[in-house]
Formats: C-alpha cells, structure tokens, sequence
C-alpha cells in the first residue's frame, strides 16, 4: 500500500492515524508494564493484582452506551476529546501515588476511557478507509505504536531497575502522550453525510438510553448469528486469557525473581515483536481470511504460550533454563497476539456489513467485561487451591477449546463478505 497514491481525504485520515499511534505507544507500553510495576514497586497483594486485571474487562460494560452515543452523534471528535481527558490526562495525577489503590483508581479512569475510544476509532477505519485497505492501515498504526512502545519500555525498564521511584515520572508522561494521541483522532473528520436536524435520529429519554443499547445488543446478537459465535469463541479464549494476567506477574516476580529490565524484556519487547514487524502482513492476511479461520489458527498458536510456563515451572527458581523458556513463550505470544489483536479491532466491521461498525465493536468490547467478572477470579481461586502451575493448565485449555470452535464455525457458518462503500 502506497500512502501517496490515496486520495487526499483518505491520505489525511491515515497520515493522522500513524501520528496518533506514535503517541500511543506510551499507553500500550503501561499496558505491557503495569502490574509489574504494581507488584514490584507498589508491593500489590495477590487480591490487588486480581483487581487491577478486572478492571480493564469490566470498564469495558460502559461500551454499549458509548457506542450508541457515538452512533446518535452529530459531534462525534467530542468522544475523543473526553476520552483523552478523562483517561489519559488524568495519568498525570500519578505523581502524587503512594498505594496500590491509588494506582487502582488511575487505571480504573484509563480504561473506562478506552471503551469509549475503540468504538470510535472502529468507525474511522469503516467509514474513512476502504474494505481491501483497513486491516493493512491498521497494521502499519500498530507496527509504528510497538515500535515506540518497545523502545520507551526497554528504557523504563532500566530506568525502574536505577530509581524505582520513577514509575510516578513515566505514568505522567504516559497521560501527556495518551491525551495528544487522542487530540489527533478528534481532529479526523469521519465520512458520512450530515443531516441537520438527523431526521434518522430521536432524541432518547433516560431510561430509553439506558435500556436501548441493552435491547439493540441482544438483538444484534440474535439476528446475526455467525457474529453471535465469533463472540462466543472470543468469549472462551478471553476466559484463558484474562485469568493468567494477574498470575503471570506472581510467577515472574516471586517464582523467577526477575528484574523490572528482564520483566520489561519479556513482557514489553519480546510480547510485542510480532505486532512490531508483522503486523502489515497479519493486516494483509485479514483482509483476505475469513474471521473463523483466521482466530482458529490465531487461538491454536497462543495456546501454546501457557503451555511453556507448564514447562518452565520445571526449572523455577534452580536454573536460567526456566527464564530462556519463559522469553520464547512471549516470543510466541507476540506472534499469536499479533493475530488475534487485529481480529479483536477489525473483525467487527467485517460482521457489521453496511451497518455502523461502532456498536458491533461496542457490543465486542462489552462482552469483555462478562468474562472479565469471571476469568480473573477462577484464576485467583485455582492458584489458591491448586497451585499456579494449574492456572495455566486451565488456560490453555480454553485456548484449544476456543480454536476448535473457531474453525468449525468457519465450516458451518461462512459466507460471504458484504462489500462496503465508503
């Protein structure tokens, strides 16, 4: 793809989405970081750490409401404007953080502003960007993101291991960066005519928007089936995912007595090198797969990423052998995540048709919060009961659980792509 050769419209679009992912990478790399730094520097217990991987899944209930929002408005920049406050800004009140409830309450803003954000976002790439070139954008935004992402997490990371202190000093210049990445999206103009007044628009009462989106939730769910059980399968793999985070850093710090330099080496830049050099081609292969086969082969390969912390609890704490396996598990995990990343952005438009992408994605991200109530705590409640090797046992099996179904839906239930026009 040759950026020149677009229009000057759609040229505009991209250009301001490279440079708001440039800014991004701050936020995605806290991401990466964030309950390393809770355990180590802020001493989070293991019901904290619980906690903090709930909140991001559960911020993500407020979707449905922000994405029927954001489809009702005539402003629509707004939503960008108050996610970057709301959320990112307010990262610069970390400088003032002494406990982890404090840093608790931080992340809680963050996140509820990402719900907002996502959907959003979603309807940049349906309306701006045609249907052959949205994946492809979308990979080279994530690629310039983990590129910036990876280097300001290499240097936290030695920065932490000389001043632990300095974790207040980044979460600020994390919110400054947030807030201007966000200032660029709202300065994207979104293609779509503008009727004023929006015959096609009523104006809700309260409790009609509060129910509304609930309604048209359920009824989307109902009336496109192969979207109802891509959500399914995302549903069963986000139940192995989410319930290994608030263990991986237990098994990192404790077990493996890792520094912030090696912790940030494994979960900041090995994570992410998929989605730094491979995410135009993850793009490209998304745009030409269908979503079924493409999450089946995506579920299949991160399934092997708890499997190697099985492997490397072996060797936990006697020899650099369980370290070496832990780094090729997140090389893995790069890989896989790169995949199932672009799949979590983008595969709602592909569900959406010609319908507004936004509360398809909105009714994506919500979902996250269902499995959000659970995972974390059928982790916690096995690594009590069991022990921590078990957590990844379990997980794992969710990840196969979730790759079979996928490609058994690709058999039943393909069809195929409605053409959108921009």
């Amino acid at each position: 793809m040759k950026i020149k050769e677009l229009n000057p419209f759609v040229r505009q679009t991209v250009y301001l989405l490279m440079m708001a992912a440039v800014f991004n990478g701050a936020v995605q790399s806290l991401g990466q970081t964030q309950d390393i730094i809770a355990r180590k520097a802020l001493r989070a217990m293991d019901w904290q750490l619980m906690l903090m991987t709930m909140i991001w899944p559960i911020s993500n209930f407020l979707s449905i409401w922000w994405g029927r929002l954001f489809e009702q408005s005539r402003h629509k920049s707004r939503y960008f404007i108050l996610g970057g406050v709301v959320g990112r800004l307010t990262l610069i009140s970390a400088i003032w953080i002494t406990t982890m409830n404090q840093f608790l309450v931080v992340m809680g803003l963050l996140y509820s502003a990402n719900s907002m954000l996502i959907p959003a976002q979603n309807s940049i790439y349906q309306k701006n960007i045609r249907p052959q070139r949205r994946s492809a954008v979308y990979g080279y935004t994530i690629s310039i993101g983990m590129t910036v992402s990876v280097v300001l997490t290499f240097i936290a990371g030695r920065v932490l291991d000389t001043n632990e202190s300095s974790f207040r000093a980044i979460l600020v210049i994390t919110g400054i960066a947030g807030f201007i990445s966000s200032m660029l999206l709202s300065r994207i103009k979104i293609q779509e005519p503008v009727v004023d007044p929006p015959l096609h628009r009523k104006k809700l009462k309260f409790t009609e928007a509060l129910l509304d989106p609930i309604k048209r939730s359920v009824a989307l769910m109902k009336e496109n089936r192969p979207f109802a059980c891509f959500e399914r399968s995302f549903s069963i793999y986000g139940m192995g995912f989410i319930m290994m985070q608030p263990i991986i850093p237990i098994y990192m710090v404790d077990k493996l007595q890792l520094s912030y330099t090696n912790n940030f080496l494994a979960k900041g830049i090995l994570s992410q090198l998929g989605m730094l050099f491979l995410a135009p081609l993850f793009g490209r292969l998304h745009d030409k797969m269908h979503p079924f086969k493409y999450i089946g082969f995506s579920f299949a390969l991160l399934m092997l990423f708890p499997l190697l912390f099985v492997l490397s609890s072996l060797w936990a704490g006697e020899s650099v052998v369980a370290v070496i396996i832990v780094f090729i598990a997140y090389t893995i995990f790069g890989l896989a995540m790169t995949g199932v990343n672009m799949a979590w952005n983008m595969s709602s438009i592909f569900f959406a048709g010609d319908e507004d992408a936004a509360m398809y994605q909105s009714v994506h991200v919500t979902l996250t919060g269902v499995r959000g109530l659970i995972a974390p705590v059928l982790g916690f409640t096995l690594l009590r009961l069991v022990g921590i090797e078990s957590v990844f046992i379990v997980a794992a099996g969710f990840l196969g659980l979730a790759s079979l179904m996928s490609f058994r839906d690709y058999r039943r239930l393909r069809y195929t792509k409605v053409d959108i026009i921009d």
